[in-house]
């Protein structure tokens, strides 16, 4: 407490410029584009005011967020699914109800009535219809950025003015999670003449049905503002105004009142104790559904020899890491990937004891000497990646560490050019994480993993699906396409006097995503 007091007065100033900037009247696309705000930014609702720290994930458009879950986050609140998850599960949302063929392959929705767009049409049965066909075509084209499994929509049909019908190719496992439940509804009168999406930043992009209207996108500045949409069809949301603004200290920032809600994780662990007994404020601890792993290119030498990989395994010490870098606040993770908070973890595993001898000794029988190497990685895990880049060092392999911001890593392991990368992602509730071990990167390339990946995907019994999805750990933990580092444990600080709403999604928010940001926090 003292020496947050202490910093008080000095970052002040830092994290006020950080959060602010000119205000502009203007939602903002692409770079130095702006257009008009597509809503009134006049607010009658007796809400609260919310102000959130972030970053910029990208224009809140179903197409155009930037693909990770943060951009999912801030779309998520201008469109709506038609189901949703509160604190326990799926929750019925722009369907009422919904059956589902014995086979799963064919769903039959009825929507809930009285549900407006942004610009006062009505949402009709045949905009879902539209919405499945349409990413369905994208998905052809190969224009999907998230993960939707939309390429197994065989059709959608609106039955009549209430009732539309879904038909599959084959059926989908979690497909609440994966596609009913996190599938943006968008509107057929807006998007049917958009043959390239991705580009389209409007304002038109941005009308859905959600519980917020998007009055200011910036870029540069990383801000968004939302209004309540006073319309909404499950009651005015409580808050009349949010907005997310870039600020340096996260903790500072909710100490001094510059933002109302604080994310804590992993290594941030100290951050979160300088609020505990402090009056006014609330803490919730979230499941670690989020991973830290290091990628491995399996795809050129040396890590297309799975021998080396193991050995780089024995050579990095994973408990020193959580020791020194998250100080408690994470666990060794999983070498499976999915997390021991969740029900898919295979707790069996193989072993890969920090051994430097022993990795040493692989690397010798491998005839392997003056190895070196260039690993990436985000400035958020520096201090991880020279705990790396010391442990191989001591086995006789020279790591040069490279840094960037995320939207370069994610590149660079799209392409493929690296040997090692730090990275992480969330969505590891949801065995569908699993199809891509090396995700962002597809550096790793194994038929017997991927014919069980989509069994999997298609298991419609729960306890079939368990079987596979824990054979999958098996086959990660053995062939070690990434080597997994650790889980983070995660913390919501936040002005309880303001709202004292927040918590954490079963499984994640839509697909999976380990946040508390779910929009049911909003909402009476």
């Amino acid at each position: 407490m003292k020496k947050l007091g202490a910093a008080l007065a000095v970052l002040l100033i830092a994290v006020t410029v950080a959060g602010c900037g000119n205000p502009a009247s203007a939602v903002t696309g692409n770079p130095g584009t702006s257009t008009s705000p597509p809503t009134s930014t006049s607010m009658s609702t007796d809400g609260w005011r919310v102000t959130l720290p972030g970053d910029d994930w990208g224009y809140p458009s179903p197409f155009a967020f930037y693909s990770r879950g943060p951009g999912y986050i801030r779309m998520s609140l201008l469109f709506d699914t038609l189901t949703w998850k509160d604190e326990e599960g799926v929750i019925p949302w722009l369907a009422d109800t919904w059956t589902v063929s014995e086979d799963g392959t064919e769903w039959t929705f009825k929507l809930a009535p009285g549900v407006t767009w942004h610009d006062g049409q009505p949402l009709t049965t045949g905009d879902v219809a539209f919405t499945f066909e349409y990413f369905r075509k994208l998905s052809d084209q190969g224009a999907v950025k998230w993960s939707w499994p939309v390429g197994k929509i065989e059709g959608a049909e609106a039955v009549d003015e209430e009732t539309v019908t879904l038909r599959l190719t084959e059926p989908i496992a979690g497909a609440h999670e994966g596609l009913i439940g996190s599938l943006p509804i968008i509107p057929r009168h807006i998007w049917e003449s958009v043959e390239d999406p991705g580009k389209m930043t409007s304002p038109e992009a941005v009308i859905g049905s959600g519980p917020f209207k998007l009055v200011e996108y910036s870029k540069e500045e990383a801000r968004y503002v939302y209004q309540a949409n006073e319309d909404y069809f499950q009651g005015v949301p409580t808050v009349e105004a949010l907005t997310f603004i870039k600020v340096e200290n996260e903790a500072l920032a909710l100490q001094t009142g510059t933002t109302d809600y604080a994310s804590f994780w992993g290594k941030e662990v100290e951050a979160v104790e300088t609020f505990e007994g402090q009056e006014g404020y609330g803490i919730i601890d979230g499941p670690s559904f989020w991973v830290l792993q290091m990628i491995f290119n399996a795809q050129r030498a040396p890590f297309d020899d799975v021998e080396l990989r193991r050995a780089v395994a024995h050579a990095v010490d994973r408990q020193q890491i959580v020791d020194q870098v998250t100080h408690g606040g994470a666990i060794v993770a999983n070498l499976g990937i999915l997390s021991p908070f969740t029900d898919w973890h295979n707790p069996d595993l193989p072993a890969y004891a920090h051994d430097p001898a022993r990795a040493q000794a692989m690397l010798e029988e491998a005839g392997v000497t003056g190895l070196s190497l260039r690993l990436i990685t985000t400035p958020e895990f520096a201090r991880e990646a020279e705990l790396v880049q010391a442990d191989l060092e001591a086995v006789g392999i020279e790591v040069e560490v490279q840094s960037g911001d995320y939207s370069t890593i994610d590149g660079l392991l799209r392409e493929g050019n690296f040997d090692l990368a730090i990275n992480g992602h969330g969505g590891i509730a949801n065995p569908a994480m699993l199809e891509t071990p090396t995700w962002p990167a597809q550096t790793y390339d194994n038929a017997a993993y991927a014919e069980r990946y989509q069994r999997q995907a298609a298991a419609v019994d729960d306890e079939q699906r368990r079987e596979l999805v824990w054979e999958l750990q098996e086959i990660v933990a053995r062939d070690l396409p990434v080597l997994t580092l650790y889980h983070p444990r995660m913390w919501t600080v936040y002005d309880a006097k303001l709202l004292d709403s927040w918590f954490y999604t079963r499984g994640g928010v839509g697909f999976g995503i380990p946040l508390s940001l779910n929009k049911l926090i909003f909402l009476p």
